[in-house]
């Protein structure tokens, strides 16, 4: 008869998130997590192949909470004052956790399918709003590659404390947005 398991997937991928929210993504390790489960490293191979498999689920579930968030915090009377709306709830979402948000877009979007249905799951409220705005179906997914590499850099460097210039960064990322959402209606 088989030894009954001490912990679970779901379990392991908490104790994952839970040191990659307080430490970052590299203080997720095989052996990190095993000892916050109280198990031996080979017993969380049963659950996980290795250290980027746990990594990957960790990168899944904040995408998934990331489009959930932003979907509860699109609010606005048109498509414009939403997409604002949208755009400072992802910077939100960024601030609040870092190094959650650092776990985001680990480039293995490119390799691995389930990383890049992930991505695309948590651009859908973006893609949906820009078609209700009448941006055409085919600039749909360029005008995203405007705006989303213009939200992950300017999270990512206030993030890292880089705007240390002077001035205002709330100014200067509303002129960001409106810069970029200049056009839409």
């Amino acid at each position: 008869m088989p030894t009954p398991a001490k912990t679970s997937r779901e379990a392991l991928q908490t104790i994952a998130r839970g040191l990659v929210e307080v430490s970052g993504p590299d203080a997720l390790t095989v052996g990190a997590v095993a000892s916050a489960a109280g198990i031996k490293p080979p017993s969380l191979y049963k659950h996980f192949a290795d250290r980027a498999a746990l990594l990957k689920a960790v990168e899944i579930e904040v995408l998934h909470e990331l489009e959930a968030y932003i979907r509860r915090e699109m609010v606005g009377s048109d498509h414009k004052s939403r997409l604002k709306a949208m755009a400072r709830a992802y910077r939100a979402f960024g601030k609040a956790a870092p190094h959650r948000y650092r776990v985001i877009y680990s480039g293995n979007a490119f390799i691995d399918p389930e990383i890049r249905a992930a991505c695309l799951f948590s651009a859908q409220p973006l893609f949906e709003e820009l078609q209700a705005a009448g941006v055409p179906e085919d600039r749909v997914l360029s005008v995203s590659r405007t705006i989303v590499p213009f939200l992950h850099g300017f999270v990512l460097m206030e993030i890292g404390s880089a705007f240390n210039l002077g001035g205002d960064v709330d100014e200067a990322f509303e002129t960001g947005l409106e810069t970029i959402l200049g056009e839409i209606a």
